[in-house]
């Protein structure tokens, strides 16, 4: 009989009379991965708060741990109940040692940190030891730490507070593909430790390699719980978004134009050297590589966020030294950044603002912004990207993943760049609002507009581009072309040492 060791009935959960979650039931057994499947907004991280004692579930629903029933005043009461969580935004302590940050959980109960420090090193470096990461010495400071690490002390974290369910919410969505390989088999050993794992991705490959057995949400409805033996990508693509999406990847064939940007031996010292490529007017061309690689910094160059001091960068034939961003918009060069909450997006402003930033930079005379037309054309990105929400005056930050970056793109389209530079677009989007981003990428090229795409997703970058430089170190290491680059090829590259 199997053993259950969390079972959720009817949970639902409303804020401001919105029903974000309807009754939910699901039962975990002790020592599987159980995948939580879902679009941007369809419930997942509602119901990892209530698990995890953040929110408290409507009147009427019930959770049960190891087949009592409990309720979860706070976090606390969670941690208590032998329930951790790890969320995209990491919890730790960055000036704090590894040590201080695993048994942070435990001062209650171990009092006097300092009369205690040796304890708490050794209990360190054996849960260390005890993951396979002995080289994350118990007194380094956490931010001298890279993400991936971070979050393998988070998981220290929860393994040395007795955690017998773990909650993941999209942890391989800021790492390199081979650190998000070396998470994946560490997920695998607390498995076989009889760890149980509730786990968030958007990455239909890292499921199949891990998931035991999957559930899906719509619109925070259940759908349904599948053995991952049994689901295809298909199914599961249909179960989430509720219709057949029969091509993940649409890829427009366009005809090449003329060159529309030019890098000849573009340097920025210490940073990369000797970039050089071309893009044609209707091409992708991407920039793949692993986390270090230096891609996001050739964008922030060609932008004018950083200085080139060699080589020689043209705009439709034309040389261009960018000093500063103004000079790269002026050339109609348009740039998406990675982390759209930091530097793409005004999270504290409402939507109509944050699509029309740039065309206010652009029109305002003598500080009068007329913010009537402003909201007009606002309205009209948001008719034309197909952007999902409430009001145009609701936050940005209340807004999915995926409707926050089409905002991110469409404060950009009524300027009608010639030049896309756009890095990481679909990081942490789910798989139909990534359907819909390729498409609005494919409308783009058909217009003539040039797009260089910075992606650590490697189906994407095989699928979507025309052609990818690969870049390792700040050095470029190859260019492969359609239809001739696999996985197995870029990754060689990446990972050249030569």
């Amino acid at each position: 009989m199997d053993e259950f060791v969390l079972e959720l009935e009817n949970i639902g959960k409303t804020f401001s009379g919105v029903n974000v979650l309807r009754n939910f039931n699901l039962r975990l057994r002790k020592g599987e991965v159980h995948v939580l499947l879902g679009e941007n907004g369809a419930g997942k991280s509602t119901l990892i708060k209530i698990i995890a004692g953040y929110h408290t579930p409507d009147p009427g629903g019930s959770i049960r741990v190891l087949g009592k029933n409990v309720v979860f005043k706070n976090p606390r009461g969670a941690i208590d109940a032998s329930i951790h969580t790890i969320y995209q935004e990491l919890s730790l302590c960055p000036e704090m040692t590894v040590a201080e940050n695993i048994v942070i959980d435990k001062q209650n109960r171990f009092k006097g940190f300092n009369q205690k420090k040796s304890e708490f090193r050794k209990m360190a470096a054996e849960v260390m030891e005890k993951l396979g990461q002995p080289e994350i010495k118990p007194d380094t400071l956490v931010r001298k730490l890279s993400i991936a690490q971070q979050q393998v002390v988070e998981i220290a974290k929860a393994i040395t507070a007795n955690a017998s369910i773990i909650l993941m919410d999209e942890p391989t969505s800021s790492i390199s593909h081979q650190d998000a390989e070396r998470l994946l088999q560490l997920i695998r050993n607390l498995r076989e430790q009889g760890v149980t794992i509730i786990y968030i991705s958007h990455r239909l490959h890292e499921i199949s390699e891990i998931a035991d057995r999957i559930t899906v949400l719509r619109d925070g409805d259940f759908v349904g719980t599948v053995d991952q033996k049994d689901a295809t990508d298909e199914q599961l693509i249909s179960m989430m978004v509720g219709r057949d999406i029969t091509n993940v990847y649409p890829k427009n064939e366009v005809q090449l134009g003329d060159v529309a940007l030019k890098l000849e031996g573009v340097s920025c010292d210490g940073v990369f050297s000797n970039v050089s490529f071309e893009v044609r007017k209707g091409e992708i061309f991407g920039i793949g590589g692993l986390v270090g690689a230096k891609r996001t910094e050739v964008l922030e160059t060609i932008f004018g966020l950083r200085r080139a001091t060699s080589g020689r960068l043209y705009v439709n034939g034309e040389l261009f030294s960018p000093g500063k961003p103004e000079d790269a918009i002026r050339k109609r060069i348009a740039f998406v950044t990675e982390d759209r909450k930091k530097s793409g997006l005004v999270m504290c402003l409402p939507v109509y603002e944050n699509l029309s930033m740039i065309n206010a930079q652009r029109k305002t005379r003598l500080g009068d912004i007329k913010w009537k037309r402003m909201r007009k054309l606002a309205e009209r990105q948001k008719e034309s990207l197909s952007i999902r929400l409430r009001s145009m005056d609701q936050l940005i930050r209340t807004l999915s993943g995926g409707n926050q970056q089409k905002v991110a793109l469409g404060k950009w389209m009524d300027f009608e760049p010639d030049i896309l530079l756009f890095d990481e677009p679909t990081r942490g989007v789910d798989v139909g609002a990534k359907t819909e981003i390729y498409s609005i990428m494919g409308e783009l090229v058909a217009n003539g507009v040039a797009i260089v795409m910075v992606s650590s997703e490697l189906p994407e970058l095989i699928s979507v581009t025309d052609n990818i430089m690969v870049m390792r170190e700040g050095v470029v290491k190859g260019i492969v072309k359609r239809g001739e680059a696999t996985q197995e090829s870029i990754m060689s590259l990446a990972t050249l040492q030569a």
